[in-house]
């Protein structure tokens, strides 16, 4: 019997063992990395965890799908700012603080002497995470410029590589590697049903199902695969707001040259969406189960393997 564990399984296990995770994805990034960078966040968050998700470089206009308001623009959020005090003079009595004004107010009793100016000290203590996960990102020189402002940032921690490009390099301690997929939301489908059951809200549903759709050019790429329509019809079940995701992704990809379509419907091949709305609402009847061919009925579990 083969008991050799997957990376998929470690990278499961990773997750719900972490306290406090660390989200980053590529320079200039795509829409379906922003996406999976949101979907994973909230779906940590939601399983009691502390997420943190960093994104410097501007995020593209179709993000605003869903509110990325939680992804910060910088590490400051993860790591602790600490006050110091010599005490080599000084015996303390008892410390107290209030907050008014906006302001932290920190008020030290001296038993003994008392402290001058030059006795304080500002610094930043430890990054507050035990583990990182990179979405979609193919290798370590493209990954946001806060590993390269932050050199040891990753040092001593594992590292969840999540990607779906063939020439990945392989570079965490664990890569979970689908190149069969199209997209890196896709991917993460499977992963935050693993994580914990009732994760999948219909925000988390949305965001997913824009990343599948910007990276199918919203299923008209020849990447596109039935699993991927599968996982859409999912996704839809779960609340995802397709419509609005199309009306999105439309206006941000429209050029000039093209008059914009008078309805949704217009904006993405008729039978495609025929079917997926049809697969949606097949779901939502059923017991979860979706029939994908003559003879196979794929389940959500099913789907995410």
């Amino acid at each position: 019997m083969n008991t050799e564990i997957t990376p998929k399984q470690q990278a499961t296990e990773l997750l719900k063992q972490a306290e406090s995770v660390l989200i980053v994805t590529g320079r200039q990034p795509s829409l379906d990395q922003v996406m999976g960078v949101f979907a994973l966040q909230s779906a940590l968050a939601a399983a009691g965890k502390k997420a943190h998700a960093v994104i410097t470089d501007e995020l593209p206009l179709s993000a605003n799908v869903v509110d990325t308001g939680k992804i910060s623009r910088s590490l400051d959020g993860v790591r602790d700012f600490i006050v110091s005090l010599d005490l080599a003079h000084v015996e303390v009595e008892k410390l107290k603080y209030d907050i008014a004004d906006n302001k932290l107010n920190v008020t030290i009793t001296p038993h003994a002497g008392n402290f001058k100016p030059e006795d304080a000290s500002f610094s930043y203590g430890a990054f507050q995470f035990d583990l990182v996960v990179v979405v979609g990102v193919l290798s370590i020189s493209k990954i946001d410029a806060l590993l390269e402002q932050n050199p040891t940032l990753f040092d001593g921690l594992h590292l969840i590589n999540y990607d779906f490009h063939r020439v990945n390099e392989q570079y965490g301690s664990v890569n979970y590697l689908d190149t069969n997929a199209t997209s890196v939301c896709e991917m993460l489908i499977g992963t935050i049903d693993s994580i914990g059951t009732g994760l999948m809200n219909h925000e988390i549903a949305t965001a997913l199902l824009a990343g599948i759709m910007s990276a199918t050019n919203r299923f008209t790429t020849a990447s596109t695969t039935a699993k991927s329509l599968t996982m859409a019809a999912q996704l839809m079940s779960n609340g995802a707001r397709q419509q609005e995701i199309v009306k999105v992704l439309y206006g941000a990809q429209k050029t000039p040259e093209k008059s914009e379509p008078k309805t949704v419907a217009q904006a993405i091949p008729s039978d495609t969406l025929q079917q997926l709305q049809a697969a949606a609402e097949q779901m939502k009847q059923s017991d979860g189960s979706l029939e994908v061919g003559q003879d196979q009925v794929m389940r959500p579990a099913q789907i995410a393997q």
